[in-house]
């Protein structure tokens, strides 16, 4: 019985120039895992050997905050147990990278043209859960954009054709009647009018997600051209890396280089020219740096907090 960990789903991700946040230790975690890389439900609940991906809406009310829709996939419930899911997308269009392991997103279902009878989904693709209702709350076009991104980056570093991306519906009644599941649902940018929790069309899924597919970073500018400005991201280090826990650092926003803020005045200067330019200043934390590129200048010390 294979047991894959995924522990290079950060490299699928940036590798399409995807922005992610690790998630790290939750007491909501039943699993006790320190990070994403070694979350995952264990192996004596079924193998886990990935040939494609899986596409749900978490089913939370309206205006779920990410904190609270992470806690419940990282709990789970009474009959499936967290992690619900490898990846999450929050309604804010935020990207977060649950587990490398086994998770209980998919249940029982058919892939159709692939399997013959109903088979253990969490066994053969990755979960993604995004922020939805699922009962006629409207998808934003830009979380819908970072959906299909996040999709297309598996597909393209697994090498799985589109074909391998189903939606949870699909793998029930109109397959087999393994599950009775809707997800992911409502209206969205290819079908705006999708009334209630009707759900959407796998065929038109797809081919969102061609379209977003080979989107790795952009090539730098023909000689000659001016350079494009990079965008900056501010991340602070969790110290799962052995990185010093605390230490922010800047980040071009293309997962290239990164450098280590030295001091809170230094850090009050580069926010401020990041507001100015229109972007957020925020510090997002994130356990493993490496994600982000190769750290330039002298290596963080201390945390910045304790900077007097």
């Amino acid at each position: 019985m294979a047991y894959h960990w995924l522990d290079d789903l950060d490299v699928a991700l940036a590798s399409a120039g995807l922005t992610f946040t690790e998630v790290p230790f939750s007491y909501s975690d039943p699993t006790g895992a320190a990070s994403w890389r070694e979350r995952g439900r264990p192996a004596s609940t079924g193998s886990f050997d990935v040939e494609g991906v899986l596409c749900h809406h978490t089913a939370s009310p309206a205006g779920t905050t990410a904190a609270t829709d992470i806690s419940v996939i990282l709990a789970g419930n009474g009959s499936a147990p967290g992690p619900i899911s490898q990846l999450f997308c929050s309604r804010d269009a935020q990207l977060f990278l649950i587990a490398a392991g086994r998770a209980n997103h998919g249940g029982s279902g058919v892939r159709p043209g692939v399997d013959d009878d109903c088979t253990d989904q969490n066994a053969v693709s990755i979960g993604i859960e995004v922020g939805n209702n699922g009962v006629g709350e409207r998808w934003s076009d830009e979380l819908c954009v970072l959906y299909a991104r996040t999709v297309a980056a598996l597909c393209e570093y697994y090498g799985w054709e589109t074909g391998a991306v189903y939606l949870h519906a699909t793998t029930g009644p109109p397959s087999g009647g393994c599950n009775s599941k809707i997800d992911p649902a409502g209206p969205w940018t290819l079908e705006p009018d999708l009334v209630g929790s009707t759900t959407w069309n796998l065929d038109t899924w797809r081919g969102f997600v061609d379209q977003h597919r080979g989107g790795t970073p952009e090539p730098p500018p023909d000689e000659g051209e001016d350079d494009v400005a990079p965008c900056p991201i501010l991340i602070q280090a969790s110290g799962g890396d052995g990185t010093c826990a605390g230490a922010v650092y800047v980040t071009d926003g293309r997962f290239c280089t990164m450098r280590w803020v030295a001091d809170t005045y230094q850090l009050a200067d580069i926010q401020y020219w990041i507001r100015a330019a229109g972007l957020s200043d925020a510090i997002t934390p994130v356990e493993r740096i490496g994600s982000y590129g190769a750290l330039i200048g002298p290596p963080a010390t201390r945390a910045l907090a304790d900077d007097g």
